[in-house]
């Protein structure tokens, strides 16, 4: 879900906008309109809150995706995807949906609202929307797309949604508070420090072996774990604006027309040179006598430049002569900017009275524009001419083939009356698909009723601005039982695995239980194991020099007794076990100043109010009419 909302250095407003489109692509993506009735159509329901199958199928797809993206930004370019377990993806998404409407349900029943204002004021100081710093609708539009939005309204839908769960957060989260022996207790724990050994007892598959009678008894209770996925061969019509470059032919006479427009639109340049006698110091008496001194100097032949070192107020430009380089209409005050336009080369102008104060302005240089031949402009104008007819061509195309994909029963008409190739794709499942059926909104129309079931084109899918694709079903591949002779050996190998770390783990305990009763020494069973014990002093909960899951569990073990050491085992990752000695507990008690620091203080506080959120987030879900469909 969204980050937290509790950082005052920042704006949670912008936090919002940054965890909905984080959000869009990592958990829903889609519309959350539901607009499907059917319990075929539902993945569950929460309260009178639909999720979809869609939403599902789109969320699970990202999540399969961004999950083998991670793996290889880690370097695994060999990780197998069917090691992948879907099922278990599938679930832990519907989870995450479902966990989202019951926040939703409870905002709703707190009455938060968000107003329209507030998601335009979102919306419009978004940088992703936003062209040259100011908001743009045609980038808005297409970022949206990007995300499978379907329109404005549905996005606007999901801003507010997100909005209201990051009230229903704050709400706990910006009231909490600790109280000054909570904020003790916790800085006691976290200053706590530990001495420990581990020695590790690894697993071992050595002289372990499975029947046949319990591989095929594991694979028959188990079925639901060997079915295939259910996969279809998804045909595609795909229409790129890119192909109607070489269609499309330009007019000399076109060329000719946009030309004259390009150089019509060229402007003259005016090289200006000013003196400025500024108001705001002085009364006006005395900047018209100051005025009136320097056109009599100028009339006395003195040049300009010099004059301007002089006596002008501008100390931008009185060291270069009051040289205010090229001047362009728009860029300065609009009673100079029409005295400068009136003027001819060499000329100065009579006084001009600005915001300023008083100019004496002269064109020092009037440069008529240079105009390019049209043999140097052919190239991009015939570009230019081109992209426009193609726009024109690509958009009456797409219109065709939509018209023809719904008419057809099948892709080899509209292929045919397109001149387009109709490819077929290697089968996918609705998550694990390559190139185009990789893309979630084409396998969400490919899995659709009307696709799937009722053997339909679907309709016009705009992949992004330059490029449609139209889909249909040809073989629709249902789960079936893989036969135990493909998987044997995949069932043999887990079921020797399991073995193994079952009598790692009973080893363990047997160990466990004589270090407690001293049948056995420490010495005696790391003699046993072949190994030696590992020895860590004054270790502290967020040391980094020994695996978390092992910090966790030595900070869960209870302090030693005055004679004996605390003992315990633990499973590592790998299905080894830690047998762990705690030899001590060092806890520092003069920590009242540290207690009181106002920025622990609001740490802690912090850390209540997330107590508090999951707790209602707790509360919610248990209270909430929830059916797995």
């Amino acid at each position: 879900m969204l980050q937290r909302m509790r950082d005052k250095s920042q704006s949670w407003i912008a936090k919002v906008i940054v965890g909905v489109i984080v959000l869009v692509f990592a958990l829903t993506g889609w519309e959350s309109i539901s607009r499907f009735t059917s319990s075929e159509n539902k993945a569950a329901e929460v309260n009178d809150r639909v999720i979809t199958r869609v939403e599902l199928d789109r969320a699970v797809a990202l999540q399969h995706r961004q999950l083998l993206q991670q793996i290889q930004q880690m370097g695994n370019d060999m990780f197998d995807p069917s090691m992948i377990d879907e099922n278990m993806l599938r679930e832990s998404v519907l989870d995450d949906l479902i966990d989202r409407a019951v926040l939703l349900d409870g905002a709703d029943q707190a009455n938060f609202y968000i107003s329209e204002s507030m998601i335009d004021r979102l919306i419009l100081s978004t940088p992703d929307f936003q062209v040259d710093g100011q908001f743009n609708a045609e980038r808005f539009d297409a970022v949206i797309r990007g995300m499978g939005m379907s329109s404005r309204l549905a996005f606007r839908d999901l801003i507010r949604e997100e909005l209201k769960i990051s009230q229903l957060r704050n709400a706990m989260e910006a009231t909490a508070f600790a109280t000054p022996s909570e904020r003790m207790h916790l800085a006691r724990l976290e200053q706590q420090a530990r001495d420990f050994a581990v020695i590790d007892l690894a697993y071992s598959l050595d002289g372990i072996s499975v029947s046949e009678d319990e591989i095929a008894e594991y694979y028959a209770a188990n079925e639901e774990d060997f079915m295939t996925q259910e996969k279809i061969v998804v045909q595609s019509l795909t229409l790129r604006r890119s192909d109607f470059f070489d269609q499309v032919t330009v007019d000399e006479a076109d060329i000719e027309a946009l030309y004259q427009r390009e150089i019509g639109n060229l402007a003259e340049q005016r090289r200006a040179s000013h003196l400025l006698i500024e108001t705001d110091s002085i009364d006006d008496e005395e900047a018209q006598a100051r005025i009136a001194e320097a056109r009599e100097r100028l009339a006395a032949g003195e040049d300009f430049a010099t004059v301007a070192r002089e006596m002008s107020d501008d100390s931008g430009s009185a060291n270069e002569g009051g040289n205010l380089g090229v001047v362009s209409r728009g860029s300065f005050d609009p009673a100079f900017e029409e005295a400068l336009f009136a003027l001819h080369e060499g000329e100065v102008s009579e006084p001009v009275r600005s915001s300023f104060g008083l100019h004496l302005i002269k064109l020092t240089r009037l440069q008529s524009p240079e105009v390019p031949s049209l043999e140097s402009m052919r190239e991009s104008l015939e570009e230019e001419i081109k992209t426009g007819l193609v726009e024109r061509r690509f958009v009456e195309a797409s219109r065709e083939l939509s018209n023809l994909a719904y008419e057809s029963a099948d892709l080899e008409e509209p292929a045919d009356a397109l001149g387009l190739e109709v490819v077929t794709h290697e089968p996918a499942s609705r998550n694990s698909g390559e190139g185009l059926t990789a893309n979630p909104r084409i396998m969400q129309a490919a899995f659709s009723e009307e696709v799937l079931q009722d053997d339909l084109n679907s309709s016009l899918i705009e992949l992004d601005a330059d490029t449609a694709v139209v889909v249909r079903v040809k073989e629709h591949l249902r789960p079936s039982l893989r036969p135990l002779e493909e998987i044997r050996d995949e069932v043999e190998d887990m079921l020797i695995y399991r073995k193994a770390t079952r009598e790692a783990r009973e080893r363990a305990d047997e160990f466990v239980a004589q270090l407690r009763s001293g049948e056995l020494e420490a010495d005696a069973l790391a003699a046993e194991l072949g190994a030696e014990w590992e020895s860590h002093e004054a270790v502290r909960r967020t040391s980094s020099a020994v695996p978390s899951a092992l910090i966790r569990h030595v900070f869960a073990m209870p302090a030693p007794g005055s004679e004996q050491p605390s003992v315990a085992q633990f499973e590592q990752t790998d299905g080894s076990r830690w047998i762990v000695q705690l030899n001590g507990v060092a806890t520092p008690q003069n920590l009242a100043e540290e207690a009181e620091d106002p920025e622990y203080r609001e740490f802690v506080a912090g850390q209540t109010g997330e107590q508090d959120f999951t707790a209602l987030r707790q509360k919610l879900m248990e209270a909430a009419d929830i059916i797995r469909y």
